[in-house]
């Protein structure tokens, strides 16, 4: 069940959406210090500073695989990450960062701490999977159904509730306007005039999130029929040791100790007898 915690919940991507020109120029030389320090207060929330600088430390690390893109020191070369999404589009990487927050684990985050409500809902999960005992799936069902809950707020309201208390934001609410909130990132970082098929990128976007939300409901579906399944077995060994075991075993001891007592009944009534007869 760990296993299967550790490894199911790993969100990948891949570049989508269309340009005609790359984001490696805004990362070349200071470019990730200088773009980073110009990271707007209205999303660190959302996104904090420093996965924000994250996203653009990989993309950096991408581009200097890519000597047609961006040419980069040997040194450069050397300290770069070594996992980030293979894509020279800040949005890629942005989406990417964000996306691993939400799994709610550090270790799948670059190290980043992960989103609260993530982080909780990972927690509650991880310790019913890991508890020795089961557990009914409705209870199960109650608590993910909780993080799955979807509001129809508008864009500036989310980002309002954002800023007031991240963690009053649903999970649900978070995977579902996660799209829409990294573009608005990626659009107030990267300023030129070029060509973005944004239908794309948000399609892809979704289709991702889609398949990440997929897959966790999987898992939590698996977890229900085992746990389920743990329960029954325990609740009927249960009732198999009380009624098919303790009890008969006390009618046991109960019929033992009446033979016990009839025994020394008989020895005694007969140790009389024999006195009698002298």
């Amino acid at each position: 069940m760990k296993k299967i915690i550790g490894t199911l919940l790993i969100t990948s991507i891949v570049t989508i959406g269309a340009v005609f020109a790359n984001d490696c120029t805004i990362v070349e030389g200071t470019g990730i210090e200088s773009t980073a320090n110009a990271y707007g207060k209205t999303y660190l929330k959302i996104l904090p500073a420093e996965a924000f600088k994250t996203a653009l430390t990989n993309m950096k690390a991408y581009c200097c695989t890519k000597p047609d893109l961006m040419t980069c020191t040997q040194s450069e070369k050397d300290n770069a990450p070594k996992f980030y999404p293979r894509s020279e589009i800040l949005f890629d990487h942005l989406l990417d960062v964000a996306m691993r927050r939400l799994d709610g684990d550090k270790k799948l985050a670059y190290d980043l701490d992960p989103d609260p409500t993530a982080l909780e809902r990972r927690t509650k999960i991880t310790e019913i999977a890991n508890s020795a005992n089961g557990t009914p799936a409705n209870t199960i069902e109650g608590i993910y159904t909780e993080y799955r809950t979807i509001h129809t707020y508008p864009m500036d309201t989310i980002i309002n509730n954002y800023n007031k208390n991240v963690a009053t934001i649903s999970l649900g609410d978070k995977y579902n306007t996660i799209c829409e909130l990294i573009k608005k990132i990626y659009k107030e970082t990267v300023t030129s005039d070029r060509t973005i098929i944004w239908s794309s990128f948000i399609n892809g976007c979704k289709n991702i999130v889609r398949e990440r939300v997929k897959r966790e409901t999987w898992y939590v579906k698996i977890l229900m029929v085992q746990k389920s399944n743990q329960l029954l077995d325990e609740t009927t060994k249960a009732y198999t040791k009380k009624y098919f075991i303790q009890e008969k075993m006390m009618a046991l001891w109960n019929l033992i100790a009446k033979v016990k007592d009839a025994f020394q009944t008989i020895v005694q009534q007969a140790a009389t007898a024999k006195t009698c007869s002298k």
